[in-house]
């Protein structure tokens, strides 16, 4: 998005070498269409400033003028330009609707705040996803009816949906084996209350996600905390637990560990199947975070499904507001899973998941995704040589970075520090249970957060603020050495 318009004078022209990456995966006036769109919604464009003449830029594109007044009309049909007679085309969006940091702009003129702290992914798009789902549902009366339903086992062309696009990625299942919930977090909690009673031990990653430990002590069970090695967890301690407290179950986060971006390795995964048999412990998969094509690999639970429930959503992928997710349950487990599920919440929602079988399968939907895995890949390296110019360690991995400090670096009082310059970001310490002790990774260290800047500009200045902050702090260590 950095490179996509280009100011000249007051009106502003289409990066060629965008327009024509996006015309790789959709036809031409709906890549153009869908440039603009994201263009405005992340407040490039601003609203009244006028888009180009449409014959200057079907020269500029090399396209024709009727592919621009194609792109143009969709647009207004929207509702985000509008065409004044003899003057051109305007954008008609109120700054209100713009946000900056998950903020409205109307607060723009309280001091800025750079989040480094929230796991999400900026918005590239994805409102648009869900206004074109919310227009095609407005006018199917049928389908509206069907939402309105009770339907406690979910509705059945949605798993399809699910089932088809899973199978897209190499996930094969067959449509009873999903179940829906609202979030992973619902997934998390029911695999507790299914498989475990009150005091039964539990094994997690030593560093884990924060709403895993909620879970747990909700559920009344005792975790257990277990070492990571670079491969994944320490087999000997797992082994040793097993043998000593019987575990009812494993809750890891394998193919982007949270938070240390850590990627377990095939046989590590083989040996704690193999663990799992040996002393009767299910696995609970939790593939929420977000990762980049190129690392993400098909989940342990395609090996083991009899042993392995695996948890994941659209949370990291398009909007954590939508509670859309999923768990693939062995069979064994799946009538008391589904009926924990009705007790909590009689049943799931289905609007939601009406909405997202309408785009998931799009190729705007596509698209969008291709957008957000080259704006990551360009933050994990803007963070990674800032990080590394300053002699830092990182561990890049979807939308975080694992930022580890020398020793003479406290976390805690530069944690502060970011702080009182308006950069946040999350200690190490968060991601232990309160009844862990420190074992094999040190808390002297950050998980660094790229995704919550809806433009590149921001988190370009975040990543200056950031460096700023670190050097101001390491000259203030010197002087007090």
């Amino acid at each position: 998005m950095g490179n996509l318009f280009i100011v000249m004078n007051t009106i502003l022209t289409v990066s060629k070498i965008e327009f024509d990456d996006a015309c790789l995966a959709l036809p031409k006036y709906k890549a153009l269409v869908l440039l603009i769109e994201q263009a405005i919604l992340a407040g490039t464009l601003q609203d009244q400033q006028k888009l180009p003449a449409q014959r200057l830029l079907a020269d500029q594109l090399n396209i024709t003028h009727g592919t621009v007044t194609r792109a143009y009309d969709v647009l207004e049909k929207k509702g985000l330009v509008s065409a004044k007679l003899g003057a051109g085309t305007y954008v008609s969006m109120p700054s209100s609707t713009h946000y900056l940091n998950g903020q409205s702009d109307q607060s723009t003129h309280a001091a800025k705040e750079y989040d480094f702290a929230s796991s999400m992914q900026p918005m590239l798009g994805q409102q648009m996803l869900m206004k074109s789902a919310l227009s095609e549902l407005a006018q199917d009366l049928n389908a509206i009816t069907q939402v309105m339903t009770y339907s406690p086992q979910g509705v059945a062309k949605h798993k399809q949906v699910f089932t088809d696009w899973l199978a897209s990625k190499k996930i094969k299942i067959e449509t009873n084996d999903i179940v829906f919930t609202q979030g992973a977090q619902q997934g998390i909690y029911t695999c507790l209350q299914i498989l475990t009673k009150e005091n039964d031990y539990i094994l997690h990653e030593e560093l884990a996600y924060p709403g895993f430990f909620r879970a747990v002590d909700v559920s009344r069970v005792k975790p257990l905390s277990v070492p990571i090695t670079p491969q994944g967890l320490d087999l000997k301690i797992l082994e040793g637990y097993c043998q000593q407290y019987k575990p009812k179950l494993l809750y890891i986060t394998p193919n982007m560990q949270n938070p240390t971006n850590i990627q377990y390795s095939p046989a590590q995964l083989e040996s704690i199947v193999t663990l799992s048999r040996k002393y009767d412990f299910y696995i609970v998969e939790d593939d929420v975070n977000y990762c980049l094509s190129e690392s993400w690999r098909v989940p342990l639970q395609q090996r083991a499904p009899d042993r392995v429930f695996y948890l994941s959503s659209l949370s990291k992928y398009v909007a954590g507001g939508l509670r859309v997710a999923y768990t693939i349950v062995p069979k064994l487990w799946q009538q008391a899973f589904n009926a924990n599920i009705h007790s909590q919440c009689w049943m799931v929602s289905t609007l939601n998941f009406e909405l997202v079988t309408r785009f998931l399968t799009s190729e705007r939907f596509t698209y969008n995704q291709s957008l957000l895995e080259s704006e990551m890949r360009y933050r994990q390296r803007a963070f990674k040589n800032m990080a590394e110019k300053q002699g830092l360690i990182v561990r890049c991995g979807g939308l975080n970075v694992w930022l580890s400090l020398p020793n003479h670096i406290n976390v805690n009082q530069f944690n502060a520090f970011l702080l009182s310059k308006n950069v946040k970001a999350r200690t190490a310490d968060l991601f232990r249970h309160s009844a862990s002790s420190p074992v094999s990774i040190s808390s002297n260290a950050l998980r660094i957060s790229l995704g919550g800047f809806n433009t590149r500009n921001d988190f370009e200045e975040g990543v200056t603020e950031f460096e700023s902050a670190l050097v101001q702090f390491n000259n203030q260590q010197d002087v007090v050495i």
